[in-house]
């Protein structure tokens, strides 16, 4: 995203170190996740500890938990807590499945998160179990059941048992797409291989991003285009810099300017703005002569560029900055709730965090709290 943004990153738990041999790579599961659908929960802070609440407000977990800036929702049934500086895992029952004791623990990817103690990495799994034990330098997350490992400064892919399926042998790894190609680098250049090592496309790019919508923004020289998972170059380098595909089109830059191309490299909506994100619920943020408003996918400008700020709809709303204030205004470029918290984030199963002088809460749609300002 080339827009700016507020307040409430991920951060990663900081935690005390304790010896690495005296660490068991079963630590003892004192309770299994529960299945049992159940409504959302929202991490809240009440008097520095986290709990969790569901939509109406109720309390669903009692705050007892050490609060992070950095505290997460539930993912695959599982949330990640801090004990006393160590970071565990608890089902939505509150319970502890896996003892606090790590450095850090990722999101949940193909029922896998990474989990880190005393500099070496692993995984576990949502019933708290370690699946794959610590013994990598550092991995990255898994995609299409394989993820990248590091293995004395070489990148290669191990499967879910955690067998190495791809010796270890590039200087940098990406993820896999669901065609099962995966960008690699070697020799300060990037390529395309498959699931088996074999080169799609040989190392050619200075940088290649993600793949989104099927394709994938490509460096070569000093220009951008895009590559297919194919390893097919669809789109020849021509752009001072290119972004992801949303919504089918993607955001590039041509001298100054930034305009959206579609799938075929052809220009829907000619640079003429000085920053430009991606298409959510039809509508981009773009930014003109300093400020803030937002484009259709046909590039007609439908919220007139007045914002400090301007951030992804979500649930049919969108944060917006005006003076130092965040509030959320409508498709229809309507300030539904008044500007008002010093940051926001978008909204969620019908919820949105927000932020005054350092405490949080939790609105409705209507801008009701459901959770009063806390810390």
């Amino acid at each position: 995203m080339l827009y700016p943004r507020l307040l409430l990153p991920l951060t990663v738990l900081t935690l005390s170190l304790i010896s690495y041999e005296s660490f068991s790579l079963s630590p003892q599961v004192t309770a299994q996740v529960d299945t049992t659908p159940v409504p959302p929960l929202f991490p809240i802070v009440k008097e520095g500890q986290l709990g969790y609440i569901d939509p109406t407000g109720t309390i669903r977990i009692p705050p007892q938990f050490t609060f992070t800036w950095g505290a997460r929702r539930f993912s695959d049934g599982v949330a990640v807590i801090s004990v006393d500086g160590k970071g565990g895992l608890i089902n939505r029952r509150g319970e502890i499945i896996l003892e606090p004791r790590f450095e850090h623990i990722g999101e949940f990817h193909d029922g896998l998160a990474q989990v880190n103690y005393a500099q070496k990495w692993g995984f576990v799994n949502r019933w708290g179990k370690i699946a794959i034990p610590l013994q990598f330098a550092a991995v990255r997350d898994f995609s299409q059941r394989l993820a990248a490992v590091q293995v004395e400064g070489k990148w290669g892919f191990i499967n879910k048992l955690g067998e190495m399926e791809i010796p270890p042998q590039y200087q940098d790894a990406g993820d896999f797409t669901t065609e099962g190609t995966v960008p690699v680098q070697e020799g300060g250049q990037w390529g395309l291989t498959n699931r088996v090592g074999e080169w799609v496309i040989s190392p050619q790019f200075e940088r290649i991003l993600p793949f989104q919508e099927g394709l994938a923004a490509v460096q070569k020289g000093e220009k951008w285009g895009y590559i297919n998972t194919a390893g097919e170059v669809v789109i020849p380098p021509q752009f001072t810099w290119g972004g992801d595909f949303s919504e089918g089109l993607a955001v590039v830059k041509e001298g100054e300017k930034v305009g959206y191309i579609n799938a075929q490299g052809e220009r829907v909506i000619s640079p003429q703005f000085e920053q430009g994100s991606d298409f959510s619920q039809g509508l981009a943020a773009v930014q003109l002569e300093g400020k803030w408003g937002y484009v259709d996918t046909t590039g007609e400008v439908v919220i007139v560029p007045q914002f400090e700020a301007a951030w992804d709809f979500s649930e049919g709303f969108a944060q917006v900055k005006v003076g130092q204030q965040v509030g959320f205004i409508n498709s229809s470029g309507e300030m539904i709730i008044p500007p008002q918290f010093d940051g926001a984030k978008a909204f969620q199963d019908g919820l949105a965090q927000v932020e005054i002088d350092r405490q949080i809460g939790y609105i409705n749609s209507v801008g009701e709290f459901v959770w009063p300002l806390s810390r």
